[in-house]
């Protein structure tokens, strides 16, 4: 199946990647070049870091999958983030980079104190190590069919330690650059093998175009169609109950307060780059329901007319669907496994880095510095290379003897599911620190410390003691979306609990004194983000609901009303940004130096999109 052009294809792309993340780094010299990149990254260095980060090999082939199992309901991953990243943005990011924050446990020390930043930081590497442990089993799997066509007698385990190793060679010598630019490239390689792999399978004589795909689903008569993007709130996977409740949650986890994301965004040579290089990183998002999710979908008609839908696992759907319709001799396998080599790339050497740089600042610098003595720029370099190498070591060993490389599960839901148990009372500290809520220490780390264990028994004590109309309407057992948006209220109200009575034994303690009235920084003259920002916010969730409430109630004008959605977001951000020309001023100079107009871009097709499928 693999020719020799498809060997060359792959082989020079390795190279150039490998090659470019050496050269990348070649000049990092301290330890701002080497976690930060110098903080001299561009937007599109930005945009596409963001992208080759976000789509690993769980989304191209784990996305695929799940399109093929459960459909299209799966781009609430890619839809449902828009909203978080235009957050990111224009809301926590100019918070993190007026600090000059290295990591965001920085940010968490400066609100709550040391303890609070050291905590979030052990969390956030058991969660990167919970997700590199999975890239390593989905890449590794994923590519060891065409491997063993070439002949090679590999086994998952060697497989998983050459991926682990190629990786882990440029991340250690170049840190930040290195990845950004090689995550670039791998940008364009996934997108172009994502688009190769959507096209064949579309056309396919068994599937017969998009038109026909939709038409197909439109006129299912077993089973729900997997062109649906809302699934009942009893579905056991994706729910659409959860989707807009406990997915939203995580994703403005996963894109506000992930250090291996948010760290590039802090590289930005200015703001501006940085939120240019977001907002396009969000429009690059929209492409991969269509050339992941929908090629699932698409290998689903195609097996169910050859009768082996049965026979074929989610995670195996993306490689058998590639020997299935990509001809031979065209070079085109070589472009698929390039995107796929990059996708599983582009996710680890960020994850790899930024546990590098965690633990350097948050444990290894203050541990020395405890000490009485000073970490140097070289030490903390070498301190985060020697943490990376180890790092590396102790994942390889978790994907190979935790993992079974012959699982059936769909493997991204069940990251997803493992992960969600840390994040949501973290997030609801993140959000405490952006209002300038004042909490206790002690309750703030108890707190975290506390959720995961209650998350843990959630569905115990929903299939326990939840009332059946409960069960009929969101299933016998609990989602774990459902899950996520209970935990969050349950962080939230104790925290928010314990500030009122604390604040109401100062005052009863103390009645003679009059409280003055303390303005919050977040709402300050020095920082106007959310007051300019604020009316597009509260339009943005009401004009949410009131179109889905409308397209629940009426589908058959979804069409219409997802024009009317785009053209709303869109015209209001055309108006936010005619309200910031000043006199004399063109409008393309207007355009071309404001971004609200670009966001109500991005904003507007999310919703075309939600409203339409």
């Amino acid at each position: 199946m693999i020719t020799t052009i498809d060997i060359l294809f792959f082989g020079f792309t390795f190279l150039l990647v490998l090659g470019i993340g050496m050269y990348a780094g070649r000049k990092e010299s301290s330890s701002k070049d080497y976690f930060l990149g110098g903080r001299s990254l561009p937007w599109w260095g930005i945009a596409g870091s963001l992208f080759g980060t976000n789509i690993s090999a769980n989304h191209l082939v784990g996305m695929l999958g799940i399109g093929f199992s459960v459909g299209f309901a799966q781009s609430h991953y890619e839809f449902g983030s828009i909203p978080a990243i235009v957050l990111l943005a224009f809301v926590f990011l100019p918070l993190f980079r007026r600090k000059k924050f290295f990591t965001l446990s920085q940010f968490l020390q400066e609100k709550f104190g040391k303890e609070t930043g050291r905590i979030y930081s052990a969390i956030s590497l058991i969660l990167i190590t919970i997700q590199l442990t999975g890239a390593l089993y989905i890449g590794a799997r994923s590519f060891l069919p065409f491997i063993k066509n070439l002949g090679f007698n590999i086994t998952y385990t060697e497989l998983v330690i050459w991926i682990a190793f190629t990786s882990t060679i440029y991340t250690w010598f170049g840190g930040l650059k290195s990845v950004v630019y090689t995550d670039v490239i791998q940008t364009f390689l996934i997108l172009a093998s994502g688009i190769v792999l959507a096209y064949l399978s579309i056309t396919r004589p068994e599937v017969g175009g998009l038109l026909e795909l939709l038409s197909k689903e439109e006129t299912r008569i077993e089973g729900l169609s997997k062109m649906n993007l809302y699934l009942p709130p009893n579905h056991p996977t994706l729910p659409w109950t959860g989707a807009l409740s406990g997915l939203f949650l995580l994703h403005t986890f996963y894109w506000n307060t992930n250090q291996y994301v948010v760290q590039r965004t802090l590289g930005g040579k200015s703001l501006r780059e940085a939120r240019f290089g977001i907002l396009v990183g969000g429009l690059l998002k929209l492409t991969v329901p269509f050339f992941s999710i929908l090629t699932g979908v698409a290998a689903y008609q195609i097996w169910s007319s050859l009768g082996e839908t049965a026979n074929i696992a989610p995670d195996e759907a993306f490689s058998k669907l590639v020997v299935l319709v990509v001809p031979v001799g065209y070079g085109l396998i070589g472009v698929i496994l390039a995107g796929l080599l990059g996708a599983i790339f582009s996710s680890i050497d960020s994850m790899l880095h930024s546990a590098a740089t965690l633990f350097t600042i948050d444990f290894y610098k203050p541990f020395i510095e405890k000490k009485g003595k000073t970490l140097s720029d070289q030490n903390e370099m070498k301190s985060g290379r020697i943490f990376l190498l180890f790092f590396s070591i102790l994942v390889t060993g978790f994907a190979i003897l935790l993992i079974d490389p012959n699982s059936k599960k769909n493997f991204f839901i069940e990251l997803s599911n493992q992960s969600s148990h840390f994040t949501p009372a973290l997030l609801v500290v993140f959000l405490l620190g952006i209002f300038n809520r004042k909490v206790s220490t002690r309750m703030i780390c108890g707190t975290i410390l506390l959720t995961p264990i209650v998350s843990l028994v959630s569905p115990y004590l929903y299939s326990e003691f939840a009332p059946n109309f409960i069960k009929l309407t969101f299933g016998e057992e609990l989602n774990f979306l459902h899950r996520v948006f209970l935990i969050f209220h349950f962080a939230l109200f104790i925290l928010l609990g314990t500030t009122f009575l604390e604040n109401r034994k100062k005052t009863n303690g103390d009645k003679d004194v009059i409280p003055t009235q303390t303005k919050s920084p977040f709402f300050s003259s020095q920082n106007q983000i959310w007051i300019r920002n604020r009316n597009g916010f509260t339009i943005f969730t009401l004009l949410f609901f009131l179109l889905i409430f409308f397209r629940v109630q009426f589908p058959n004008g979804k069409l219409i009303l997802a024009i009317l959605g785009f053209f709303l977001f869109f015209l209001f951000s055309c108006l936010l940004t005619y309200q910031k020309k000043s006199p004399n001023q063109s409008f393309v100079s207007l355009f071309r130096k404001r971004d609200e107009w670009l966001y109500g871009i991005l904003l507007g097709l999310t919703f075309f999109f939600y409203l339409w499928f």
